[in-house]
């Protein structure tokens, strides 16, 4: 949510706006009506009260499992990938989403998990994906 202070018709007029509004939605305000446009985020999608990310990890992580820094709204968080994690494989991060706005809690995150194919190898890395070529991975 925010607070400002807006300009209509030449007056000054001190507006709340709630957190978790979402675009298209009208707020009846003493002496006008004002419908909110959310502009959309660099990193986050966003769908009612869930947020949706898409995080690129590399082959390695993925094969191996490891853990990752993933954005939420408060900041990063880790999350454990697990060894053999598909690309396109989405996690749930439970309460890490954009507040209701009539409610209490939270939505979630979803986390999609890209695997990055690399584009340029050097020799040994080449000789390594062989071997493993090789035997069957």
């Amino acid at each position: 949510g925010v607070e400002k202070t807006v300009e209509i018709e030449g007056s000054k007029k001190h507006i709340k706006i709630p957190a978790g509004i979402d675009s298209g939605t009208s707020i009846s305000f003493k002496d006008f009506i004002l419908t909110v446009e959310v502009k959309p985020h660099e990193v986050f999608t966003r769908n009612g009260a869930d947020i949706y990310v898409n995080v690129n990890i590399p082959y390695s992580l993925a094969a191996l499992g490891g853990e990752i820094k993933v954005p939420t709204v408060d900041g990063e968080v880790k999350v454990k990938i697990r060894a053999g994690t598909a690309s396109g494989t989405s996690f749930r991060l439970k309460g890490q989403g954009v507040q209701h706005v009539r409610g209490r809690g939270r939505g979630d995150e979803y986390i999609k998990v890209n695997v990055a194919t690399p584009a340029h190898l050097s020799r040994e890395q080449r000789r390594s994906l062989e071997e493993l070529r090789g035997q069957g991975l």
